[in-house]
């Protein structure tokens, strides 16, 4: 109702439709809800043999592969990331959090942790209820996983668990999005810290990093819009442009959305992943962290090779997502390709082979692109916050990195020659015939674009 810029669509109190504030479309639509009833029954081709299938995808999904998400969840991300340089931490000054122990998965599961909760049927079982004990808020109770912990933690210099648990708690409460809640807060305490944003403008809140009441109450001033609330309530890109005074030098976005829990200066492949992503700094539609810590590569390089791995992580996503399959079972798969085919053509009696799967996924990041560039998408828009080019990591084993604009700009090259498009970045003819995507992006006079026009 008061359009958060970055509002989510909630369901089962706890679970969002994050990012991109597709909440706030439904509220300027004055729609407050959407329910479904079923009437008819769900008919399978072969049940026999989809049972079988899912039966062994159940098996494996308690199993092994998915450990990780029972044990600590994703929390236990924090560690991790902290001891490659690659927590993002007081708005991206720092790579690592000198407190990220008190804040870790280890420490959650071993001193908040009251229940471990499942998706409707999921064997995976993934979200990770904890209490708070003590703390600025002390009882609070809320799920947590890793990007609402780092957002909400050391993004914002803050250690205290219940203060965290209560800004999630209150995200949630108001349905916006923690991920673009926090990097709000973080930049404003960046303000604040520069003297750029002060007592007046907070309504006498002391704005600075690690002021675990500020957090809290700068998250109820953007849920109902009061004060400096309202500016947050734009997130970090519309912000600092109505700020100005250099503040989108640490303004975290890319194409508005802010960036989740990954430093690019120490993973090169995440650099690429965020600066193309479709929809902006997303980790969800570009996974291309696994690519940095798969131990392959070397993440501190920003190589030609990332712009085809860049891309084929984006089209298994776009596939798997479409499946509606959670990514946490990713691993799950003998050959994730040729299964999901199997599963498709036992469930629908459509035949499908993993070839068109593949072609699949790379149809539809192609048509979100030509959407983008209907919308007025242009090759300087595939880029990064200053910061990530100027200011390097401090400390650790990433100590004096940077994204240099060489490095990205050859990888952008690559990732373009990957997806069969040109050196500006439009989709080709070649491409659009070979997805057989003539028809559904046609030429035309009324979205002219360049050399290329578009039509969706």
């Amino acid at each position: 109702e008061n359009l958060v810029r970055y509002a989510c669509i909630t369901n089962d109190k706890t679970r969002q439709a994050g990012r991109t504030g597709t909440g706030a479309v439904m509220g300027s639509k004055k729609l407050k809800a959407i329910a479904l009833r079923g009437t008819t029954s769900i008919q399978v081709a072969n049940l026999e043999e989809f049972e079988k299938i899912c039966t062994e995808m159940i098996e494996k999904a308690s199993g092994e592969g998915t450990e990780k998400y029972r044990g600590l969840g994703t929390p236990g991300n924090v560690l991790v990331l902290n001891r490659l340089s690659s927590l993002p931490t007081r708005n991206f000054q720092q790579s690592s959090f000198e407190k990220a122990e008190n804040v870790s998965g280890e420490t959650l599961f071993e001193r908040y942790l009251t229940k471990v909760n499942a998706c409707s049927t999921c064997p995976v079982v993934c979200g990770h209820n904890y209490l708070s004990i003590e703390g600025a808020y002390p009882d609070t109770s809320w799920e947590l996983d890793y990007e609402s912990l780092f957002a909400l933690g050391p993004l914002c210099g803050i250690d205290d668990v219940s203060a965290i648990l209560k800004a999630a708690e209150l995200c949630d409460f108001y349905g916006m999005d923690t991920i673009s809640a926090g990097s709000s807060v973080a930049w404003a305490m960046e303000c604040f810290e520069k003297g750029i944003l002060t007592t007046k403008d907070t309504e006498g809140i002391d704005l600075t990093f690690g002021n675990q009441s500020a957090l809290v109450e700068m998250i109820e001033k953007i849920g109902t819009r009061s004060g400096i609330g309202d500016l947050l309530a734009e997130g970090v890109n519309i912000a600092s442009s109505k700020i100005g005074r250099d503040s989108d030098h640490w303004a975290m976005h890319s194409k508005g959305l802010e960036l989740s829990g990954y430093d690019p200066r120490g993973m090169k492949s995440m650099a690429l992943g965020f600066a193309i992503g479709l929809r902006g700094a997303c980790h969800n539609r570009s996974p291309a962290y696994e690519i940095d810590m798969s131990g392959d590569v070397d993440r501190f390089k920003g190589e030609a090779e990332r712009g085809l791995q860049v891309k084929e992580k984006e089209d298994f996503a776009a596939v798997i997502d479409s499946f509606v399959i959670c990514k946490f079972v990713r691993k799950c798969f003998n050959d994730f390709y040729a299964d999901s085919a199997n599963l498709y053509t036992q469930a629908t009696g459509m035949e499908m082979t993993p070839s068109e799967l593949k072609a699949t996924g790379e149809r539809i990041n192609n048509l979100k692109k030509a959407f983008n560039i209907r919308e007025g998408w242009q090759r300087e828009d595939d880029w990064l916050p200053e910061r990530l080019f100027s200011d390097p990591v401090t400390e650790g084993e990433g100590k004096g990195t940077v994204v240099t604009e060489e490095e990205l700009r050859l990888m952008i090259n690559n990732y373009y020659s990957a997806r069969g498009w040109t050196d500006e970045g439009l989709i080709s003819e070649k491409k659009l015939q070979e997805l057989e995507m003539k028809d559904s992006v046609s030429p035309t006079e009324r979205f002219k674009y360049g050399t290329q026009v578009y039509n969706l």
